[in-house]
């Protein structure tokens, strides 16, 4: 999930990162086509972007992600894998860049980063701003021309509560994605929920939902 990526050795475990896993399911069933394997596997880091985030990711606040980002091959030699980079950086293509920074004064490294070449004012001037604009207008889940991503979005806001509960499980902020009991109790797996079957017991509530085979 984006956190990890964030704030490297900062970041912590926990049922978010599910959850954040959860959303891009649903954005699956909601494509058609894996979100970063199909849709965006055109849409790589942009070169300027990519070298804040090495410089970043291989000083001692994210060695979690140098341990990852870096291996050696068959010969002994360090080799880099990009997967990280172009990960991150499609994310903030088919999410959009958080407008409120979580954790940003303590670990504002990679935020920092991404302000001084995707948005302006600060990236002003470089090359990446545009490919970054570029992108979000073709991928953008809330306005890219993609047809995938263009018909996701139409049923996504025909559903009630579906947009909403998307977003709110992959939302960078793992202290605000919706857990697995916001899911369950969300509006749009209201219709799903079996009246006839719900059963208050003295702690509990047990809820019976709809199952459909395809």
């Amino acid at each position: 999930p984006p956190d990890y990526l964030i704030l490297g050795n900062a970041s912590e475990q926990g049922i978010g990162h599910d959850c954040f896993g959860l959303g891009l399911c649903m954005l699956h069933l909601f494509t058609g086509h894996g979100p970063y394997e199909e849709i965006l596997d055109e849409v790589v880091c942009p070169d300027n972007f990519k070298a804040k985030l090495r410089k970043i990711w291989r000083s001692a606040s994210h060695d979690v992600i140098r341990s990852v980002m870096l291996y050696d091959n068959e010969d002994g030699q360090e080799v880099e894998d990009d997967t990280l980079y172009n990960t991150l950086y499609r994310f903030l293509v088919l999410f959009g860049v958080p407008q409120k920074r979580f954790l940003s004064r303590k670990h504002g490294k990679v935020w920092r980063a991404i302000d001084a070449t995707l948005l302006p004012p600060k990236a002003n001037g470089c090359p990446d701003m545009a490919v970054f604009v570029r992108d979000q207008e073709r991928f953008s889940l809330s306005e890219g021309t993609d047809g995938r991503i263009a018909n996701a979005r139409r049923r996504l806001e025909g559903m009630d509560g579906a947009m909403e509960l998307l977003l709110s499980l992959v939302s960078f902020d793992p202290k605000k994605r919706a857990t697995p009991l916001d899911v369950i109790n969300s509006r749009f797996m209201s219709v799903l929920i079996e009246d006839d079957a719900v059963i208050d017991c003295e702690s509990d509530i047990v809820k019976s939902y709809t199952a459909y085979q395809t």
